[in-house]
């Protein structure tokens, strides 16, 4: 017992000179707060070995409320700790406190104390697990572009606030950002709401102070505490392996075919925060869903999964598609667009029972035809007619079903129009219309009608796309934080704001780049395009959910629904359907395409 105490006090002076070599007075900090995040994180100050001490140092105070002769050093205890602790029980928030003021085990166990007085008796017998944020590195923010700088997105989860008028403080702990997944500029409004404060107010009455926090979700009773990074586990690139790239992809199939439901709808977007689902629903993505429930029952033989995906067809269908003379039409909120008439076509058109429904695949069809034009351009819109917009998509998802005609019939006349439009659109973005968007639907068209032609300009514009495309990718050496690393994502060039599902089909064409390199004994390009694709997989890797850790927030009873699934970036948990179908899609061609060591050596 007694060397028990005295490991915890050991663990105990080690975690308050950490945070109390962090909380130096605001207006001398120099230090970047990058840095300090990769000194927490990258030197493990907190080891495997600690982590388990702090573990039970937890599991002490909780049941006993109290520590005794732990004899800190004098500066230590001189130093105010600021600490959240929030009670979970089955991923459930009870209730949470701050405590401050104090030194950091009076502050631990008074935090613990005060949570347990909210509750009941049964309640706390049902608690399972502490999140934990042992603050520290405050910081004022004086000025209005400070201010600014400190509310964007990056900082969403590493990064607390902490607001006070008079009176009336408010702390957000990066960790709660993260678990309500609401930005900073929302936690922002909601203290203004709450206290009634103008925007003058705001501005010029308002103190406020960020901080970081070493964030710990310690497990009650099994001796367990996991140390997060943003709310969850870092996943560093030698993570990216063959068999990890494996499981990433049977996650996500089952949260696919978990999001089926008995009629055939498809879940369009899922709110874990709220554990709901949006009524918003779009009509290419819901689609491309279907195309990629195609793949994975082609991939395993399984007549189950096929039926599955005919009810699911059946359902859009029913719901969405009607004839107008001759003319398919899938439609929505009074939009019909080329990309959705396209993806249908071809959610159809990779199902064994396509004969079912040759009659709505023939006439979506001849819906695109009408659409295309004589110089090879495409009208986007059937419906509005006026609308011309949308260009980096539409077409190029057009032209993907028209590569997969035509590399199962070879019709001439098929391949006339392709090349034709292939023309018009290459000069089009190689002109004043460079967009990332473009580049991936474009090269799995490009791609698939070269391995039946080897036609040597569509090899030569498969390069210069991708080439260009691996500019707008983010590495380790070019991020302010580590979990961003593989994104595709400039935020020096007006290309959007970062998305998984940008990831996941830049991620397929980067594949089919890949192979073409390969295939023509490009091998520079080859070890180019690899690299590129492994950093993207990290990332990917980084956004899916996978375990209690990830799901600290979330309801045992509603982790069903989000196993697998891809939160939209490292800050926004939303899961919409193509942030997993674009990703499941390149990673079952990837699996197809990479040797085990083509994941090694970047």
């Amino acid at each position: 017992m007694i060397k028990r105490i005295l490991k915890l006090n050991i663990l105990l002076i080690l975690l308050t000179a950490l945070i109390s070599a962090s909380c130096q007075d605001s207006k001398k900090i120099s230090i970047e707060h990058a840095t300090i995040s990769r000194r927490i994180f990258d030197n493990n100050i907190l080891a495997d070995k600690d982590l388990e001490l702090f573990a039970r140092l937890v599991d002490h105070l909780w049941q006993n409320g109290k520590i005794v002769n732990y004899k800190l050093a004098e500066r230590f205890s001189k130093t105010p700790q600021t600490v959240y602790i929030a009670l979970r029980s089955k991923g459930l928030r009870l209730t949470d406190t701050w405590q401050t003021d104090m030194t950091l085990p009076e502050t631990l166990v008074r935090a613990v104390n005060n949570t347990k007085k909210d509750l009941n008796a049964e309640q706390i017998n049902n608690i399972d697990a502490l999140e934990i944020v042992l603050s520290h590195s405050f910081r004022e923010l004086y000025t209005s572009n400070d201010r600014q700088r400190s509310l964007t997105n990056i900082h969403r989860g590493i990064r607390g606030y902490e607001l006070s008028h008079g009176s009336k403080i408010e702390r957000s702990a990066p960790t709660y950002a993260i678990a309500s997944n609401r930005s900073n500029k929302r936690l922002l409004e909601l203290y203004q709401e709450k206290y009634k404060l103008t925007d003058a107010q705001m501005q010029n009455e308002v103190r406020y102070r960020t901080f970081e926090g070493a964030q710990v979700q310690v497990y009650l009773g099994k001796t367990k505490a996991v140390l997060m990074d943003r709310g969850n586990i870092f996943v560093p690139q030698s993570e990216v392996t063959q068999e990890n790239t494996r499981n990433t992809a049977e996650a996500a199939i089952e949260w696919m075919f978990n999001n089926v439901h008995q009629d055939g709808r498809f879940t369009y977007k899922y709110w874990p925060s709220i554990g709901a689902e949006s009524q918003a629903k779009n009509m290419i993505r819901l689609w491309m869903a279907t195309t990629a429930l195609d793949k994975v029952a082609a991939q395993k033989n399984d007549p189950k999964l096929w039926d599955i995906i005919e009810r699911n067809i059946d359902y859009n269908l029913q719901q969405f598609y009607h004839e107008e003379g001759q003319f398919g039409l899938i439609e929505w909120n009074g939009k019909v667009k080329l990309g959705a008439l396209a993806i249908a076509a071809m959610a159809i058109v990779e199902h064994p029972k396509r004969n079912k429904w040759s009659r709505q695949e023939t006439a979506l069809r001849r819906t695109i035809d009408s659409l295309w034009k004589a110089d090879g351009s495409f009208n986007t819109f059937y419906k509005p007619k006026d609308r011309k917009d949308n260009q980096n998509f539409y077409p190029g998802e057009a032209l993907l079903l028209w590569s997969i005609l035509y590399e199962e019939k070879r019709d001439e006349k098929l391949l006339q129009r392709f090349m034709k439009s292939f023309e018009y659109y290459r000069k089009w973005h190689l002109g004043t219309n460079r967009n990332p968007a473009f580049i991936p639907w474009h090269t799995q068209a490009c791609y698939t009608v070269w391995k039946q032609t080897s036609d040597e300009r569509l090899k030569d514009f498969i390069y210069e796309m991708n080439d260009w495309l691996l500019s707008v990718q983010q590495s380790e050496e070019n991020v302010l934080y580590r979990d961003t690393a593989g994104r595709f994502y400039d935020p020096n060039r007006p290309f959007g704001p970062p998305h998984s599902s940008a990831t996941g089909v830049y991620l397929e064409g980067l594949t089919d780049a890949f192979l073409l390199a390969r295939q023509t004994g490009d091998n520079k390009r080859m070890d180019t395009y690899r690299i590129a694709i492994v950093r993207g997989l990290r990332s990917v890797m980084q956004l899916q959910f996978t375990d209690e850790i990830d799901m600290f927030y979330i309801s045992e009873s509603k982790r069903k629904y989000l196993r697998g699934g891809i939160r939209t970036t490292v800050y926004d948990n939303q899961i919409r359907c193509d942030n997993v179908q674009h990703n499941l899609m390149a990673i079952l061609k990837i699996l197809d395409t990479f040797e085990e060591d083509d994941y090694k050596g970047i």
